[in-house]
This record gives C-alpha cells, structure tokens and sequence, in this order.
C-alpha cells in the first residue's frame, strides 16, 4: 500500500500497528463470527438456568 504524503517513521509504526490491531482483532478461521454479546458465559448461563439445565450437566456450544 502507498500512503501519500510519506509519513514519518513515527507515523508509519503507528499505521503499521493500526492495521495489524484490525487484523489481529478478526481473529483466525476458528474464531466464533457471533457479536460479544451472544458469547457471553452470563447469558449461556441465564438461558441454561431458564431451560432448567443443572450446573454440573452445563457446556459450552
């Protein structure tokens, strides 16, 4: 990619660590596509509670 005006070093590793934040933040392939909220161990915990699941018989997905 070409950044026109050439920044400075100083802004170059701050654009660099930018776009490498964004990648590393979509994660890998494995990674769950479900918004933060929908993954919450609180609300896997409420809905199992909610279907009268007991504790000891409660998993993840």
């Amino acid at each position: 990619m070409e950044v026109s005006p050439t920044p400075s070093p100083n802004e170059a590793a701050a654009i660099a660590a930018a776009v490498q934040a964004v990648l590393s933040a979509q994660g890998g392939a494995d990674a769950d596509p479900r918004p933060a909220a929908y993954r919450s161990a609180w609300r896997q915990a409420a809905i199992r509670e909610g279907a009268g699941v007991a504790p000891d018989q409660m998993r993840s997905r």
